[in-house]
């Protein structure tokens, strides 16, 4: 896994959690939050909060849970 591979893999898949990213790459979380660190630095990762619950919010649900990790460097 590569900084690069993580900038085309966010830009061909219109972003990505750290789940997502971390089994994609067969890495652990940790690395590859080390490494989406260096695209939030330099301005080209932004990293997007999970969607609060609504007022109906049963807590059962973790679909909305994990945040997301959105390329916004341009063409990868």
């Amino acid at each position: 896994m590569t900084l690069s591979a993580i900038r085309q893999y966010l830009a061909e898949n219109g972003g990505a959690t750290l789940p997502e990213l971390s089994r994609h790459f067969d890495a652990d979380p940790s690395l590859v939050e080390s490494m989406l660190e260096h695209w939030i630095r330099k301005g080209r990762v932004a990293l997007v909060p999970p969607k609060p619950c609504g007022p109906s919010c049963c807590g059962g649900c973790s679909s909305h849970g994990a945040a997301r990790y959105l390329w916004s460097g341009g063409e990868a």
